[in-house]
């Protein structure tokens, strides 16, 4: 999701429900947003934090709900609120993220988000580890390993494998309450082949999105379909000669209109940067 509430609604959090061993879910609103933790034989650790730093403080607190060993890392999938916001509550931890949010923090609060959420952008911090490719937490007797495979949703999704649980947390790169929103963010045309190395990942795992239930191979196989369905159609139309401003209207999608719109403005910018134009005169696609 990329599409915040016009103005803050009031937040929650509810119950915690075992999806495989030791791997838990709860859902925080007001974005639906899937929170995982994820505990070892010494230690857990939290899947995003939330659309604020007081809704991180109360994920963090039902923490003791489900368990009493202590709380040693908190990871977030990617830069939107209501996945990165509550990291303030985990700051004392060690907090993981893409290289990339130290930038998307820097630069301010983009139109006026934070605020028309009731958040206060200087309260917000970035991971205290940055990484780039890869990570591993050892939570005794379970290893977590959080990665970046590509672009797509945004510039910097990481995917958190729990191998011995079979569950891969894959945030909003995969979506299962609805279609998938492609933002001023996000990546089209990369997006399909980050999603073949999640699903190169998955064998016999089921994966976790960042909104929905946890689906299987053969949902993920359909996503990726989709989704290489709107990176085919931006390409189609920029070849085609169909002006970036026709494109929404005159392309033919597997999602409603909304959902795709600035996704296809960033397609044909991505495609500009690889060179790639109109081939012929813009013609009626009828």
């Amino acid at each position: 999701m990329s599409q915040p509430a016009a103005g803050p609604e009031p937040a929650s959090l509810g119950p915690w429900r075992e999806t495989a061993p030791g791997v838990f879910l709860a859902t925080a609103e007001p974005a639906s947003v899937t929170i995982g933790l994820i505990v070892g034989s010494e230690r857990a650790m939290i899947v995003d934090t939330g659309s604020s730093p007081e809704q991180g403080r109360a994920i963090r607190a039902s923490v003791a709900q489900v368990t009493d060993l202590p709380l040693a890392a908190a990871v977030v999938t990617h830069w939107h609120f209501d996945h990165f916001f509550g990291l303030a509550a985990f700051d004392d931890l060690e907090t993981i993220g893409h290289e990339s949010l130290a930038d998307r923090l820097s630069a301010g609060d983009p139109g006026g988000l934070a605020a028309r959420l009731g958040v206060d952008w200087d309260t917000l911090v970035v991971p205290n580890r940055s990484i780039a490719v890869a990570a591993v937490v050892d939570l005794g007797e379970r290893r977590v390993e959080i990665a970046h495979l590509g672009r797509g949703h945004t510039e910097g999704d990481l995917v958190v494998v729990v191998a011995d649980a079979q569950v891969i947390f894959v945030g909003d790169l995969m979506e299962s309450a609805g279609p998938p929103w492609f933002g001023d963010d996000s990546w089209p045309v990369e997006w399909p082949a980050t999603l073949d190395g999640v699903i190169g990942l998955m064998a016999d795992s089921r994966a976790i999105p960042g909104h929905g239930e946890p689906v299987d191979r053969d949902f993920a196989f359909q996503a990726r379909g989709e989704i290489g369905a709107v990176a085919g159609e931006i390409r189609h139309l920029v070849e085609s000669g169909v002006a970036e401003n026709q494109a929404v209207a005159a392309g033919r999608w597997p999602f409603p209109d909304e959902h795709v719109a600035a996704g296809v403005r960033r397609g044909y910018a991505e495609l500009a940067g690889l060179g790639i134009k109109g081939t012929r005169p813009t013609l009626p696609l009828t």
